[in-house]
């Protein structure tokens, strides 16, 4: 069974860096960011694409779900991408239809993640976090950055599984990297009960989908 994997946090605290163990043989990656991937064997993930517009990444996603030659599709990042659809629709449209095609775009997007899905090979989007006010002026909460209102705070109902991202410095030489598997009332955190060993877990891709796929077995 394959899974929908959101991966967000804040720059800098390992998300892209979680991939590092994954068989580049079975991995495609939609590259939104355009840049290298950061770890020492990026260049072994030979399935990567680097889209410059929406129509670009969109046609992308469609032919990655028809494909056969991988198991997991990554897409790095979703802000990335909201960025470059947020700057096209100002170009061609304006007023409200600036929003009202900025919000149905991404229900594209999302339908094409659900599509990968559906073809049989786990599609892991990874993203930053923005800081929410709580429901009626509480306690802030953690949220996946995304402009516009209408899919503030809810973007995380549509993956099956959802890992933050974060860092912890153990002295001046040593950081450690974790993704976060259940909610502690603040980070948006999910995974299915019994799914991961540990709330919090090492933050390797390859165990992720291990776990997964025993669980799933």
């Amino acid at each position: 069974m394959a899974r929908t994997i959101l991966v967000l946090g804040q720059s800098g605290r390992g998300k892209s860096t979680s991939l590092r163990n994954l068989d580049p043989a079975h991995v495609a990656i939609l590259n939104t960011e355009r840049k290298k991937l950061p770890f020492k064997a990026a260049n072994l993930f030979k399935m990567e694409v680097r889209p410059t517009t929406v129509k670009e990444t969109l046609n992308t996603l469609d032919k990655m779900a028809k494909g056969t030659n991988c198991k997991i599709v990554v897409i790095d990042s979703f802000s990335a991408f909201t960025d470059t659809l947020l700057a096209e629709a100002r170009i061609i449209k304006s007023g409200w239809d600036v929003w009202s095609y900025y919000n149905e775009t991404l229900y594209k997007f999302f339908d094409s993640v659900k599509k990968i899905n559906d073809s049989g090979k786990h599609c892991i989007v990874i993203g930053h976090e923005e800081i929410l006010e709580g429901p009626d002026g509480g306690d802030r909460v953690v949220s996946l950055k995304v402009k516009g209102k209408e899919w503030s705070g809810v973007i995380e109902k549509e993956f099956d599984i959802v890992l933050h991202s974060f860092s912890k410095v153990l002295s001046p030489t040593e950081v450690q990297y974790k993704f976060r598997t259940q909610t502690d009332g603040v980070v948006p955190a999910k995974s299915p009960m019994g799914m991961f060993e540990d709330i919090v877990i090492d933050n390797d891709m390859e165990i992720v989908i291990n776990s997964i796929e025993d669980y799933d077995a």
